[in-house]
């Protein structure tokens, strides 16, 4: 009997605190390590931003747990007022990473400031990846906000566009897609017509059954046939 509250102590001391102990010591050290991520987010220094961020995306893309209120508010603020393109590109990505693995209604704030921020942006590539981040957030406005992009005059934002409507499968695009891939002849971006077809044929529809048809016989794009072809089934 004498030896057990000797070896007790050793038990504790070399072989760990117990399990809920550990476990909220790890919390203690989550929450520090996701706190210095989202101050470092307000770095004077781009190069500390960036890199913040780029751990931070591989925070809540390796612990969806991690997405909070908090995290999202923090994200939010860069997108918004960050004087670096790059920067704002990454908060972007972090959104979309967010937006794989929200319940209902947590998905409002960053759909919006997405939307907020598309219609001030001006740089093309950070303008590309609020697009694709918006394909994680099936919402009306979203669909309204992306369907005019299917005629911008930058392939790479009509592309964007019908990638993230043929994501979002809302059936309120299907006439805005439909006609995207009727251009065929006239529309060199293969990507953006492949996507119609894919969003055509997870929106589904007999209307879209002729021009699936059409385009797997006639698009000249291998891409756009195979897209038809899946999508006819």
């Amino acid at each position: 009997m004498l030896l057990i509250a000797p070896l007790l102590f050793l038990y504790l001391l070399f072989g760990g605190w117990p399990q809920q102990a550990k476990g909220q010591e790890a919390d203690r050290r989550t929450d520090r390590s996701r706190q210095e991520l989202l101050s470092g987010l307000a770095s004077g220094d781009e190069e500390q931003r960036i890199d913040f961020l780029v751990r931070i995306c591989a925070l809540l893309r390796d612990e969806p747990d991690e997405i909070e209120a908090p995290v999202i508010t923090s994200i939010v603020a860069v997108l918004q007022r960050d004087s670096s393109p790059v920067v704002r590109a990454l908060a972007a990505r972090a959104l979309e990473i967010c937006g794989g693995n929200l319940g209902g209604g947590q998905g409002d704030e960053p759909a919006a400031a997405l939307l907020a921020a598309l219609g001030k942006e001006r740089e093309l590539a950070v303008r590309k990846a609020i697009i694709y981040a918006l394909a994680r957030y099936p919402q009306p406005q979203v669909t309204s906000a992306l369907i005019p992009f299917l005629k911008n005059k930058r392939a790479e934002l009509r592309a964007a566009a019908a990638y993230a409507l043929a994501e979002t499968g809302d059936p309120a695009s299907s006439q805005a897609l439909a006609e995207l891939l009727r251009r065929g002849a006239k529309d060199d971006d293969a990507f953006a017509r492949s996507q119609a077809a894919r969003g055509l044929g997870r929106i589904g529809g007999h209307d879209s059954i002729d021009l699936l048809t059409n385009a797997l016989s006639t698009d000249r794009s291998e891409e756009v046939r195979r897209e038809a072809a899946l999508a006819l089934g």
